[in-house]
């Protein structure tokens, strides 16, 4: 499960770029709103692993 994940973050990462969090938040926040427990954790999982993707180094160090 944890490798579809990935290949989704991945997935919404090719194709809304910058933006990829943002349309993985409004997600979270519909199937919350319907009150889908497990694809709302589903998606905040995907929400910290495209921030993760998008961490940069810290080259002052």
């Amino acid at each position: 499960m944890k490798e579809d994940l990935n290949q989704i973050a991945k997935t919404m990462i090719s194709q809304y770029g910058d933006e990829a969090s943002v349309i993985a938040m409004m997600r979270a926040a519909e199937f919350a709103a319907a009150n889908n427990q497990e694809e709302w954790i589903r998606w905040e999982k995907i929400i910290k692993i495209i921030e993760s993707y998008n961490v940069k180094p810290d080259l002052d160090s």
